[in-house]
């Protein structure tokens, strides 16, 4: 059974190319383009993993990650969150993990296939 990954993602161009190398590595993703959608995808598909934007439209990845944690339901789920933006001062990386992020990653300094790499550590 494929693990599944909930990727909340505003860029439609760089999600489906996730999408793409995730489903080609054995993964089922799905796919929400800001934090309000990612939220409601929850309550009908229950990922192992989710990797977060922060700067989205709606409901952004800092408030995403209040949102989840403080869900009777969503918070008590052990679901690591990774949060890969473009986002890279430390006051930022340091506020997500406040908020419960497993992991922090600038989009510019990881590609892809080290994206997966990390992913697959968090699931073991």
């Amino acid at each position: 059974m494929a693990i599944k990954i909930l990727l909340v993602e505003d860029d439609q161009i760089l999600a489906k190319l996730y999408q793409t190398k995730f489903q080609k590595e054995g993964f089922e993703i799905q796919l929400a383009y800001d934090g309000q959608e990612g939220l409601d995808k929850l309550k009908s598909f229950e990922p192992g993993l989710i990797i977060l934007d922060l700067i989205m439209p709606k409901v952004d990845g800092f408030s995403f990650l209040e949102r989840f944690r403080a869900d009777p339901v969503l918070g008590k789920k052990k679901i690591p969150i990774l949060v890969l933006s473009n986002l890279g001062q430390d006051a930022d990386i340091k506020r997500a993990q406040e908020l419960g992020a497993a992991d922090y990653f600038v989009k510019a300094d990881i590609s892809l296939g080290q994206m997966i790499e990390k992913v697959r550590k968090y699931l073991k």
